[in-house]
């Protein structure tokens, strides 16, 4: 019996033995290892193809033996891990792989008017602002910070710059450049009444005297920003001058749909009430009226006719200059103002967007004459009962010339 005792415990020894070595043989023969880099970066919504692992035992492919893990979510940013778990013959392996998923894109900084500006010692800066989004913070406009001031009681150039940062760190910034001058000498005070005095000795002030004119004219260029004003803050009833207002809005603001299109094609096209009622009522009044006061504006819906309201050369100046911005990517809302309907201020061939605007004494033509030096023309005038149309073209030719360099 004790024979037969010993012999078995041997036998069991024996089998554990081979067990054991069996184990280490496959043990040492075993290769789990990653495929690729342990640590990764993959930029905001970057696709990622794992290139998994290398699991075999000899030359035995064992891959179906391991479960993976991964909670990869490439929306958002952060550090996650694939986890590879094998089992095999009593034991667990573990490989980690670790995912970095960063945003290194800055957020888009935009000014809100005009990049350069010019204004004459005494006049008043208005702080546009700017505004800001990001790729993956959305809305930064609140957190831009803004550096630099204005002494418009100073001629020099002062700069103003708008930074943001988002959540990444990523940074962004942009610069508006303010210059204060002395106002053109051609224009000066009375000293009794603080009205405007002309000096005859510019020759288009000469040209608007000897025709007994009354009107008021803007000119800026668009290239070089090179401007001329003239009574640039009369006020005028600016008639269908505010339809304008509705098209930027919209396009702005991309509230354009297949419904909304063609009533600001009428509105600006061939400049009808109803349709330019229809946008107003849309928008809503305050919206629209704001939204003109934010972009520079100071006249804007404020006749006793809510759906209209007064104007000026410098309020024109603001509209039409956030038109050519929009338009510069959006040929479809620059066809609407390319058309002759009441266009005075064509000169030649060359392309022109306009808007019109009359009602009884008031006459008015505004748009954007393009040649090799893009400009802004505004000719707001009193002549709606004279004749207007000569008055206006024979003005539009008269800042051509001076566009050309031909005066003075």
């Amino acid at each position: 019996m004790l024979n037969k005792f010993y012999k078995f415990t041997l036998s069991i020894a024996i089998v554990g033995i081979i067990i054991l070595t069996t184990i280490y043989i496959f043990t040492i023969n075993l290769t789990f290892k990653l495929r690729g880099n342990e640590f990764i970066k993959l930029q905001l919504n970057q696709s990622y193809n794992d290139d998994r692992y290398v699991a075999t035992i000899f030359k035995w492919d064992i891959s179906k033996k391991v479960k993976t893990y991964n909670n990869i979510d490439i929306k958002k940013v952060g550090t996650y891990n694939i986890k590879y778990i094998l089992n095999f013959i009593g034991h667990k392996y573990i490989l980690n792989r670790q995912i970095d998923v960063i945003d290194s894109v800055p957020p888009t900084i935009e000014l809100n008017g005009e990049k350069k500006i010019k204004l004459y010692v005494g006049d008043t800066y208005i702080e546009n602002g700017a505004t800001a989004t990001d790729n993956y913070d959305g809305d930064l406009t609140d957190f831009i910070k803004i550096d630099g001031s204005v002494d418009t009681a100073k001629e020099g150039i002062y700069e103003i710059n708008y930074s943001v940062e988002d959540s990444s760190r990523n940074k962004n910034s942009i610069t508006r450049v303010v210059t204060v001058e002395k106002k053109n000498e051609s224009i000066t005070k009375n000293n009794q009444n603080n009205t405007p005095t002309y000096n005859l000795n510019d020759p288009i002030v000469k040209y608007i005297k000897e025709h007994n004119y009354n009107v008021s004219i803007g000119y800026y260029n668009l290239e070089t920003g090179k401007e001329y004003l003239y009574q640039e803050n009369k006020i005028y009833y600016g008639a269908s001058l505010i339809k304008t207002l509705d098209a930027i809005y919209l396009y702005d603001k991309n509230l354009v749909n297949d419904t909304i299109k063609p009533y600001i094609s009428k509105a600006i096209s061939i400049s009808d009430n109803e349709a330019h009622q229809y946008l107003v009522n849309y928008i809503g009044k305050d919206n629209l009226k704001n939204y003109g006061i934010h972009l520079g504006a100071k006249n804007t819906l404020t006749s006793g006719d809510y759906y209209y309201g007064n104007t000026t050369v410098k309020d024109q100046l603001v509209y039409i200059k956030k038109l050519y911005d929009i338009t510069k990517n959006n040929e479809e809302l620059k066809s609407f103002f390319v058309n002759d309907y009441g266009n005075y201020i064509k000169i030649n061939d060359l392309i022109t967007m306009h808007k019109y605007g009359y009602y009884g004494q008031y006459y008015h033509d505004v748009g954007i004459i393009f040649d090799n030096n893009p400009y802004i023309i505004v000719i707001l005038t009193n002549h709606g009962n004279d004749n207007k149309k000569e008055i206006i073209n024979d003005l539009s030719n008269l800042m051509y010339k001076y566009h050309l360099n031909q005066l003075w």
